[in-house]
């Protein structure tokens, strides 16, 4: 059985799941207005967006690519990365999750500094 997507409570009592690469490129839509955004990881819970200027924790949000439109939250911020939560109902089958990954090409990397 496939772990994709499973949640799982590690040893300090957070709640985590596994998530895949996907970087793609989308927009955060809340109600001060959109950022655009790259979409480093993708679950059917929740995502992980790189980007500027991104809304805070506790934000009501709509994540958007060519292929997907889901409801959530910001849960945590660190620098220029978000970490969001789907509404219940709104999350992705583990399928789309998938295609997303292999139709972005496989993992971003960021760009080295020389």
């Amino acid at each position: 059985m496939s772990s994709f997507g499973r949640k799982r409570v590690d040893g300090a009592g957070r709640r985590t799941s596994v998530r895949r690469q996907v970087g793609l490129l989308g927009s955060v839509v809340a109600i001060d207005g959109s950022k655009s955004v790259l979409i480093e990881d993708l679950c059917p819970g929740g995502a992980r967006l790189l980007g500027r200027h991104l809304p805070r924790p506790g934000t009501q949000i709509v994540l958007r690519t060519s292929e997907l439109a889901m409801l959530g939250r910001v849960t945590w911020a660190r620098d220029e990365r978000r970490g969001i939560a789907f509404d219940e109902g709104e999350q992705p089958s583990a399928g789309l999750c998938l295609g997303l990954q292999l139709r972005g090409g496989g993992p971003w990397e960021p760009p080295r500094s020389r």
